[in-house]
């Protein structure tokens, strides 16, 4: 039962009991009440209204008595529940408008959290509704709230070292500042893989940007364990198409820096079990074939041939076809034909067959090649290519229908 109803009804029997109390005892509805030096008398009424009165009085002064105590003796733990209570809303009506679509005021509702335990959150997804506001002004704002004061000397940081702001790094990430980043990260006391896996992600972002291999080598395997065994196979592969965007832009602008020699001799220096990842090696050798070291990315293809299928053949010959318009590989097109004889309808070995025999200037065989599987696989670099074979082999007509299908 509702407390305050206990009260009401307790009042209730005690009005109850003046009004009656008369007829009970004979009397004409007088009241006194005596209790050593202090007399109450008086008619029912008056005496009801006077204990009433009473009772209000001190249910005041009581409420003030706690009220003052809360402001005065303890105020933090009174703004504390004040301020839990108005931030948990900001942050629910932020989370709202995101469901709404209405990323701009999103993005300011987030900025207005000041919880302790959700700060951080807020602020990441202030940045994520920023992003999707698409607003220059929104998105300046956001930017100018979250951004440190001081960054020249790591020393001066004033935030919890055990806990670098998360909202931070995705801000100096998004601007590519990855030396500003670094700099965060250098000040963190707590080990990085005790913190959260996003941290983890960012934190091996910012490291491949700044070309620090060996503690990348160190901690690639151990957060890909991670994530495999927390995530469904279709959120790893995407983790792993994350990974891949990353080290060829690592490595791309590694090789602007330095050089390709020095390149080869820091992918040396990785582990094997990483060397073999997909997503690293398709990085490395986009690396190569940006350079046109064919002789290179063919005999590490052949090298790895245990561990790599068809599929990831195919994919770094497209990719080394759209960043040199022509693959020729002697020693693979032997191969891909040899293991054509016992799998004649093998699509992706088909397609290498056209992109090596177009290499190989053997047009004939990369239009026969090509025209098996062009139709079914629906890849736009493959149709180039079998347009551009019908041209050299002067089907001009049946060319421009192939281009105008793409």
């Amino acid at each position: 039962m509702n407390s305050w109803l206990k009260k009401l009804l307790a009042l209730a029997l005690i009005v109850c009991a003046f009004l009656f109390a008369s007829s009970l005892t004979g009397e004409q509805g007088y009241v006194l009440i005596s209790f050593a030096n202090w007399t109450l008398e008086g008619s029912v009424f008056q005496v009801i209204a006077a204990l009433i009165i009473i009772a209000v009085a001190i249910y005041v002064v009581v409420k003030l008595i706690q009220y003052l105590f809360l402001m005065l003796i303890w105020p933090s733990k009174w703004w504390q529940k004040f301020h839990a209570k108005k931030s948990t809303s900001f942050y629910q009506n932020g989370l709202n408008l995101m469901s709404l679509g209405q990323w701009d005021l999103a993005a300011e509702e987030f900025l207005k959290v000041r919880r302790t335990d959700r700060i951080e959150s807020a602020k990441a997804l202030s940045l994520v509704c920023a992003a999707h506001a698409n607003n220059e002004t929104v998105t300046k704002n956001v930017q100018e709230k979250l951004k440190l004061s001081n960054l020249d000397d790591a020393n001066n940081l004033t935030f919890d070292k055990s806990n670098v702001p998360f909202s931070q790094l995705v801000l100096a990430c998004q601007s590519k500042d990855y030396q500003q980043a670094e700099q965060l990260l250098n000040t963190l006391s707590t080990p990085v893989l005790k913190q959260t896996i996003a941290f983890q992600q960012l934190w091996l972002e910012v490291n491949i940007y700044q070309h620090n291999w060996k503690e990348v080598d160190e901690l690639l395997p151990k957060l890909n364990k991670q994530i495999k065994k927390q995530s469904s196979e279709p959120v790893f592969e995407a983790w792993q198409t994350q990974l891949t965007t990353w080290f060829e832009r690592g490595f791309s602008s590694f090789v602007a820096q330095k050089s390709l020699n020095q390149l080869e001799q820091s992918w040396q220096g990785l582990h094997k079990s990483n060397r073999q990842l997909p997503a690293l090696l398709f990085a490395y050798l986009s690396a190569l074939s940006k350079a046109q070291q064919s002789d290179k990315v063919e005999s590490l293809i052949l090298e790895q041939k245990k561990v790599l299928n068809n599929k990831f053949i195919l994919n770094i010959i497209r990719r080394y076809y759209q960043l040199n318009h022509s693959v020729q590989m002697d020693v693979l097109f032997g191969r891909v034909q040899k293991h054509l004889v016992n799998s004649p309808d093998d699509k992706e070995l088909l397609t290498l067959l056209g992109y090596l025999a177009a290499g190989q200037r053997d047009h004939q065989l990369a239009k026969q090649a090509l025209q098996k599987v062009v139709y079914s696989q629906n890849n736009a670099t493959d149709t180039k290519l079998f347009a551009q074979e019908l041209a050299l082999l002067g089907e001009t007509q049946k060319s421009l229908e192939v281009y105008h299908s793409l």
